[in-house]
């Protein structure tokens, strides 16, 4: 009742669609009452599939920035409202702007407090402001790749130093790939799995690959004399 459409993403979504915004599948708002969808023109607005919109963030279809230049314009008015289109499998990073104009194409991050503006290509990561083109999609996954193991010791050594124990295994909900096969999937591990909205390719994936460690136990181990190494 106090957020109204802002409520929930679905909500939110649900609001998009019954005035006439273009959405897809699976679009995501994670902090619907602190983002801010231009519903002034639903017309302009073009949300693709599997979008996800961190918050507080902003999509604008029209700049009222004319109010200066209309009170120096002798009685002339201009508007400025030009469509924005956002394609399928985007991630907008907290606190990113989508300024009136801009083409986002398909799987492209846009960093955290972003500004985009114009043609942002598909297959591509973006920041800054105004936001630029910083690496390629194949570029960012094989960095991401190559991080796995050495951010998920970082985190037991962190929590190990902050709590002097071992932590569970659920603390690992994002790295598991390194230690768990198929069969040894607890519901944080299923409940990560489901959250893109593709269960069963991520299933599909741990029954064609091995994992790295056999169990948590030996992934714990390696873990240990990491940071015994390191002292």
């Amino acid at each position: 009742m106090l957020f109204g459409y802002r409520a929930s993403s679905e909500s939110y979504v649900k609001y998009l669609k019954s005035i006439g915004v273009e959405c897809g599948e699976n679009i995501t708002i994670f902090v619907p009452h602190r983002t801010t969808i231009d519903s002034l023109n639903p017309h302009l607005l073009k949300i693709g599939s599997n979008v996800a919109i961190t918050g507080p963030a902003s999509i604008l279809t029209h700049d009222y920035s004319v109010f200066v230049a209309n009170h120096l314009s002798k009685g002339r008015l201009f508007g400025k409202q030009q469509p924005v289109e956002i394609g399928n499998n985007v991630f907008i990073g907290w606190g990113g702007v989508i300024l009136p104009g801009t083409v986002i194409g398909d799987n492209v991050i846009i960093g955290a407090y972003a500004v985009a503006t114009g043609n942002l290509e598909s297959n591509a990561v973006y920041a800054g402001n105004p936001a630029r083109r910083i690496c390629s999609i194949e570029d960012y996954i094989q960095k991401r790749t190559d991080n796995q193991l050495a951010e998920a010791v970082d985190i037991f050594k962190q929590y190990w130093l902050r709590f002097g124990r071992k932590p569970d295994s659920a603390v690992f909900h994002e790295y598991f790939y390194l230690f768990s096969s198929d069969r040894q999937l607890i519901d944080i591990y299923k409940n990560k799995m489901t959250e893109n909205g593709n269960y069963k390719e991520c299933l599909n994936y741990l029954q064609k690959h091995k994992p790295m460690f056999e169990n948590y136990e030996q992934f714990c181990e390696y873990a240990k004399d990491q940071i015994k190494q390191g002292e």
